[in-house]
């Protein structure tokens, strides 16, 4: 068996909106499509090599609990590229998305990096090289 490629990557959110208004507005992904499951429905926005990312709203939620940075065996971020970093932070202040760790230059990977919090809690790194 052989991983051929990545599909998408899922967050369920807390307030449907909320979460579409922070990922074209603020990341400035591109709304492709919503489905309506029943219980739920998926709305999807593309990522860069046809990836694309699926937000969850479900009817009846449940709270997640708070996962801190240093918990262990638990999903982390997942992290996005960009050539506009500091454009990225200053839209983010500016729109009050909570920025984990403004931009700073990380010797170690060779790169500028900041970790920012979507409207449902998901930490996204934010990466310019």
């Amino acid at each position: 068996m052989k991983i051929s490629d990545l599909d998408h990557i899922t967050v369920n959110v807390k307030d449907l909106k909320q979460s579409e208004e922070f990922y074209s507005d603020i990341l400035g992904l591109e709304k492709t499509g919503f489905i309506d499951m029943g219980d739920h429905t998926l709305t999807y926005f593309q990522l860069p090599r046809e990836v694309r990312l699926e937000l969850i709203d479900y009817t009846d939620k449940t709270s997640a609990g708070n996962i801190k940075e240093t918990d262990t065996g638990t999903y982390r971020h997942f992290c996005l590229v960009t050539d506009q970093l500091a454009e990225l932070h200053d839209t983010c202040v500016k729109k009050g998305i909570f920025v984990r760790k403004p931009p700073s230059y990380v010797e170690k990977l060779h790169a500028r990096t900041m970790l920012i919090t979507d409207p449902n809690g998901v930490e996204i790194e934010v990466i310019q090289r």
